[in-house]
C-alpha cells in the first residue's frame, strides 16, 4: 500500500449538506477497492484561474489516502464516470502528507473537546 494524496473538486453550487455527502461517497470510492483514509479536510470555494466547463469556481477537499498502486487507475475511472466529482487530481504522498493529516487529526480532537466543554457549561 502507498500513501496518496487526491485534491477534489466539487460544484460550487452543492449545499454544505450535500458536500458532505457527495465527499462521503468519492472517499468511499477508496475504501470499496481496499484502501483506506487517513484523513480529508474542506479547503473551501475557489475560483478557478479560467473557466472550465462553464463553471468560474468549485468546492476543494483534500484527502489523504492509502491505496495499492494497482487500484489507482480504477479509482480515477470510477471518479471520471461520476457525475459529483468534477476534478481529481492524485499524486503521490510525501511526509507533508502525513504531517497534513497530523493536523487534520489535531484540529478535530481539538473541535471535539470545545463541543464537549459547551455542553459541560451548560
Amino acid at each position: 500500500m502507498n500513501t496518496y494524496e487526491g485534491l477534489f473538486i466539487f460544484a460550487d453550487t452543492l449545499k454544505e449538506e450535500e458536500l458532505q455527502k457527495v465527499t462521503d461517497g468519492a472517499l468511499a470510492e477508496i475504501t470499496k477497492l481496499g484502501g483506506s483514509v487517513l484523513g480529508a479536510k474542506k479547503l473551501g470555494r475557489r475560483n478557478f484561474a479560467r473557466p472550465m466547463a462553464k463553471r468560474e469556481s468549485g468546492i476543494y477537499v483534500r484527502a489523504v489516502f492509502n491505496l495499492d498502486a494497482q487500484s489507482v487507475t480504477p479509482l480515477l475511472a470510477r471518479y471520471k464516470l461520476s457525475d459529483e466529482v468534477f476534478r481529481v487530481q492524485i499524486t503521490r504522498g510525501d511526509s507533508r502528507s502525513l504531517e497534513f493529516v497530523a493536523k487534520v487529526l489535531e484540529d478535530e480532537t481539538k473541535k471535539k473537546s470545545e463541543v464537549e466543554e459547551a455542553e459541560v457549561a451548560e
